[in-house]
């Protein structure tokens, strides 16, 4: 396959047909998914309670009322001079706990997807497509076959926590129908507020899932906190339903890392009658994602 641009519109003309298509909804659905839970996680932070003015003293008005002298004291005789107590050692101040490393295992042959700019990577099999969000490559390769496609990529991007979202990796299949066989994409939440915990965040993330502005019904089956790569994590799977578009369901896991004040959002799709045979290569995607 050729990298020009000629070439590459004409394959991809193949793969994205002008009505909605696969392509367009389930791509829809990893960046609301990626964007969106960039959102939830800043509404999820709790606001900082005032803390109460300190008290303060009420003065004691003078009295009049004069003093009478006291008589000459009595001397009080010398007592012994108390034994000093011997020093004690100052103690150590307690040392802080290291944060976790992530652990991953990359699959020999796979294809890392480095985001420099946001400080994530995670890898890929061979004959997958990853491209930039933020670089204009994909919406550009979009715009030459299916231009209301490659307008809902801007909208989303240029929207409200659009920076955040990172990369768009996907396995096609040219002879298959639908051609999309999975997707991947990844977005991140900065300045995540250490004091929110993990099962905090999922209260909000499973409410706030149920209703995204999706062009298609999306259904939380489970979500929860626990630990992915050795890292602190939440964990969901959702189902899309593309009945309406004339095909199938999709199967969508959503892993989110917490790493320092950051958590790094992991959405991989694929279609929900292929979830069985594709267990293993969904877990091995999730096990490259890491921070950087």
């Amino acid at each position: 396959m050729q990298n020009s641009r000629v070439e590459r519109t004409r394959w991809l003309s193949r793969l994205v047909p002008r009505k909605s298509s696969y392509w367009v909804v389930l791509m829809a659905v990893v960046l609301a998914f990626a964007i969106t839970s960039c959102n939830i996680f800043r509404r999820a932070q709790p606001t900082a309670t005032p803390e109460p003015p300190p008290p303060t003293d009420t003065p004691v008005p003078p009295t009049d009322t004069p003093v009478p002298p006291t008589d000459t004291p009595t001397p009080v005789p010398p007592t012994d001079t108390p034994t000093p107590e011997p020093p004690t050692a100052t103690p150590e101040p307690p040392t802080a706990t290291p944060a976790p490393e992530p652990q991953v295992t990359i699959p020999r042959g796979w294809g890392p997807v480095v985001n420099e700019r946001l400080g994530f990577s995670y890898a890929v099999p061979p004959g997958w497509l990853s491209f930039d969000l933020q670089s204009g490559q994909l919406s550009q390769i979009m715009r030459f076959v299916s231009p209301a496609a490659a307008q809902q990529v801007d909208d989303a991007l240029s929207g409200e926590g659009g920076e955040y979202a990172g990369h768009l990796s996907a396995q096609v299949a040219i002879f298959s129908r639908p051609p999309i066989a999975a997707l991947a994409g990844v977005g991140i939440f900065p300045n995540l507020d250490d004091d929110i915990s993990s099962e905090r965040l999922v209260d909000w993330l499973s409410d706030m899932l149920e209703r995204l502005p999706l062009p298609v019904p999306v259904e939380v089956q489970s979500l929860e906190a626990g630990t992915t790569n050795n890292l602190p994590s939440i964990n969901g799977v959702a189902t899309a339903d593309l009945a309406a578009q004339g095909l199938f369901s999709a199967h969508i896991e959503i892993t989110a890392l917490r790493a320092n004040d950051t958590a790094y959002i992991l959405v991989v799709a694929v279609p929900e009658n292929q979830v069985r045979n594709r267990r293993q290569e969904i877990n091995q995607i999730i096990g490259t994602f890491r921070p950087e």
